[in-house]
């Protein structure tokens, strides 16, 4: 991966308007908004959230957010309606009246409680640490921490996790860890869902941004067709290009808005 989106904008563009239809998948920390000491800050401006209201008004567009957040919190801070959702890397989606949660959770949620419940009694003493629970799966993040490795927290969590160790699995993100249940999903997984879920009658251009490890597993699933668009450099990902950060794929973002406007 070695293309700049910048310089090779207007190729991408010119792909994109030969297309009969897009199918356009945003990540939303680290991709439509920088990453924040604290979750809870990263908001999309107004101007940005009209942007996506802008794409999510193109006929010829399914735009939609694919995040880590829970579905019910990324809805709420992006707010836009005419976006499909996923939330929980994909466990939870929202598309159009539809809400669709993956089946196999059910049988985990007793027992992500209790781990919920012991990861916060037992990081208690960490200054700066946040357990979120997002019903689904449980963050523990630890970009406010100090005097603390990761390793020593990822020693905590493993000790919690002991007793469930078949059931669940630790994903890392940026100044993150993650737990969730030992089911074979994730945003590629994801991405092929919400492909047949829209039920296209064309083969679309998929065009998927994201900027974490989570999201190889989406650049993972798509066409050599396809774009993918890594946002940060990183050696030896699967996107094809990659961007500097969340106000070059708003820049972006604005040429395909404005490439709709063309085509009228």
């Amino acid at each position: 991966m070695k293309r700049y989106l910048s310089n090779l904008i207007e190729e991408i563009i010119r792909r994109a308007e030969t297309s009969s239809h897009i199918l356009l998948f945003l990540d939303y920390d680290g991709t439509l908004v920088p990453i924040c000491k604290e979750p809870s800050l990263a908001k999309l401006s107004l101007n940005d959230k009209r942007l996506l209201e802008k794409l999510s008004r193109i006929p010829w567009f399914s735009t939609g957010i694919i995040s880590g957040r829970s579905l019910e919190e990324i809805r709420s801070l992006v707010g836009v309606k005419g976006l499909f959702y996923a939330g929980n890397h994909g466990f939870e989606i929202a598309f159009r009246e539809i809400v669709w949660v993956h089946p196999a959770l059910n049988s985990f949620k007793v027992e992500l409680q209790e781990i919920t419940r012991k990861l916060k009694y037992h990081t208690r003493g960490i200054d700066g640490i946040l357990v979120e629970d997002k019903k689904e799966t449980v963050s523990v993040h630890y970009r406010k921490v100090t005097g603390r490795t990761p390793g020593e927290i990822m020693k905590t969590i493993s000790m919690v996790l002991e007793p469930y160790a078949k059931r669940f699995t630790v994903t890392r993100g940026k100044k993150v860890y993650e737990v969730r249940p030992n089911i074979d999903w994730d945003k590629g997984k994801a991405v092929v869902k919400l492909s047949q879920l829209l039920d296209l009658k064309t083969k679309p251009l998929k065009i998927y941004i994201g900027d974490d490890q989570t999201d190889e597993d989406a650049f993972k699933v798509l066409g050599e067709d396809d774009i993918s668009i890594r946002v940060g450099y990183k050696k030896g990902s699967k996107a094809q290009y990659f961007c500097k950060g969340s106000s070059e794929v708003l820049r972006f973002l604005k040429k395909l808005v404005m490439l709709n406007n063309s085509k009228k």
